[in-house]
């Protein structure tokens, strides 16, 4: 996704292990170490914990013939909701801010679930 590309100044910003579960299908961020991070590594942080749980309406939710979407597995969820929400007292609100600006400028502000398998995948 486009998103993923502008995330840290168009650069990618690579997390380290000390930011959670870096390599588990749905990621986790170990809020210690978000507290600590500079902005360009809290957005990516948020970011990927976000995608690993949302993802574009049009690549989950069949379109419901007036211009949007049929949600049937949940949502929309509002990306600033949900990211305040999570992010809220651990990165400041101008960095998440930021992050939802992006989102919306890309996508839009509503994000349907990703399926989720039995083992959270």
């Amino acid at each position: 996704m486009a998103v993923a590309d502008r995330i840290g100044d168009g650069g990618i910003v690579t997390l380290p292990r000390e930011a959670g579960n870096v390599d588990a299908p749905v990621f986790e961020v170990n809020d210690d170490w978000l507290q600590g991070a500079a902005p360009a590594q809290q957005q990516a942080a948020m970011w990927r914990w976000f995608a690993t749980r949302y993802e574009e309406p049009q690549l989950a939710a069949p379109p419901d013939g007036q211009g949007g979407f049929l949600y049937t597995t949940g949502g929309p969820y509002q990306a600033d909701q949900v990211l305040h929400r999570r992010f809220d007292g651990k990165v400041p609100p101008e960095v998440i801010d930021e992050l939802v600006a992006l989102l919306r400028s890309e996508v839009g502000n509503e994000w349907a679930p990703k399926p989720m398998d039995r083992s959270g995948g």
